[in-house]
């Protein structure tokens, strides 16, 4: 549930986000410090209230918008009165998070069915000995992957990801981790090598506009 959120949050103009199920509870949220949880849980039982007044007066809801000064609530009905909100700027681009929203919400609902059975597997489990916590075998590939990358392209490797997500929505994210693995077995993953890279997320992006403006963004960087 938190990779999905944090897509969310990689959207332009979007503070944060949370899920909260139709049981009043906080089913996860990423949101800033200044958010408490008893603050959360206040806002989601209020707007879960407020779905539910809406369904007495046979008023089907898509989506919901609390518009303030500074700040729109974007809530979005779930299953099972469960409800997505994000808090975002006024001028957000609703365009860009109605379709984000369409690709996640999917799994984000399967995340929300899955968590009592899980919650009902753990109970029933009986305790681990502490040695069965090491690490699993398979993580050790990836951990070595990582650090074949130079330090110091971390910072410009972040950049390059919000270059993409303007391009490409949420799914930046997840696009850079696959396609860094592939640079990384090209060759040396130095800074001289990010036109190479850079080859490879336009090849992801596959629209000459779009790709024309991140290569703008990036093109600093190299």
């Amino acid at each position: 549930m938190d990779s999905l959120l944090k897509e969310i949050n990689m959207l332009p103009g979007v503070f944060g986000c949370f899920v909260y199920t139709g049981n009043q509870e906080l089913a996860a949220a990423k949101l800033p410090p200044i958010f408490k949880e008893n603050t959360i849980h206040t806002m989601g039982n209020l707007l879960t209230r407020a779905l539910k007044m809406g369904s007495m007066a046979n008023l089907d809801l898509a989506v919901m918008e609390f518009k303030f000064d500074v700040s729109l609530l974007i809530v979005k009905p779930l299953e099972q009165g469960s409800i997505l909100v994000m808090v975002c700027e006024p001028a957000v681009n609703k365009s860009l998070i109605n379709m984000t929203i369409a690709m996640l919400i999917g799994d984000i609902q399967t995340e929300i069915n899955r968590a009592p059975a899980q919650a009902q597997a753990q109970a029933a489990a009986p305790p681990q000995p502490a040695a069965a916590a090491a690490a699993p075998p398979e993580e050790a590939p990836k951990k070595q992957q990582e650090a074949e990358i130079d330090a110091d392209l971390a910072p410009i490797l972040e950049n390059i990801k919000e270059a993409l997500a303007y391009a490409i929505g949420p799914v930046a994210g997840q696009v850079m981790r696959d396609l860094i693995g592939t640079w990384a077995q090209q060759g040396p993953t130095t800074r001289q090598q990010l036109p190479a890279l850079a080859i490879l997320l336009c090849q992801e992006i596959n629209d000459k506009e779009l790709e024309t403006n991140f290569m703008s963004q990036i093109k600093p960087l190299f």
